[in-house]
């Protein structure tokens, strides 16, 4: 059984201290900065997560977007608009629903994807030659727990989902997730079923 952690005030703020400035840091470095480099239009943070959800699950409808983003129908239409205008998103009638509009991204959409996570790559890879340990996997193993750690010390674990974080096989990015995102699978219903309780393997 594992032993229970006594952590003192200062070590507590200490470590939010630092998470904070590495959530800061990857939304800077990775997002903000590499985005602006990759790309040579504006792209706002809205926009860029679509284009990553629509890379892993093409054919989400504007209702599944305005629930990715939690932002109103009308909100994401606008959003949308923009984004068909600057030929990064297509519409296409659902074939089993003619009611229904599936989004896709364009051949553009799909380059500018690809650029920005060949940016996001670079920096990694820079920040890895940097450090004074530089060892991927370790990195990736630590995230991975305090990640994980984290979400289940919330109290609302067993609802969480990462919807914007699913990786591009559809499967959670928390070991202790769904095998598949219950968000990416997600097709609007009338009415819809309760979420499921995320295992914990």
């Amino acid at each position: 059984m594992a032993t229970k952690t006594t952590l003192s005030a200062e070590m507590a703020d200490r470590l939010l201290a630092t998470m904070l400035m590495f959530a800061r840091m990857v939304d800077h470095v990775l997002e903000i900065r590499a985005v602006g480099m990759a790309v040579d239009q504006p792209l706002s943070a809205s926009k860029v997560q679509v284009l990553r959800l629509l890379s892993q699950r093409a054919g989400q409808t504007s209702s599944q977007i305005a629930r990715f983003l939690g932002v109103s129908k009308p909100a994401v239409s606008q959003i949308i608009d923009s984004m068909v205008r600057a030929k990064l998103v297509s519409r296409k009638t659902a074939k089993d629903d003619r009611r229904e509009v599936n989004l896709h991204l364009t051949s553009k959409g799909k380059a500018v994807c690809k650029a920005i996570r060949r940016e996001q790559r670079q920096y990694l890879r820079t920040a890895l030659n940097r450090a004074a340990h530089s060892n991927p996997e370790q990195w990736a193993d630590m995230m991975q727990m305090i990640s994980e750690a984290l979400a289940q010390a919330d109290r609302e674990f067993d609802r969480f989902c990462v919807e914007c974080g699913a990786q591009s096989d559809g499967t959670c990015v928390l070991d202790g997730g769904e095998a598949q995102c219950h968000f990416l699978a997600y097709r609007s219903r009338t009415t819809r079923s309760p979420r499921k309780r995320l295992s914990r393997r």
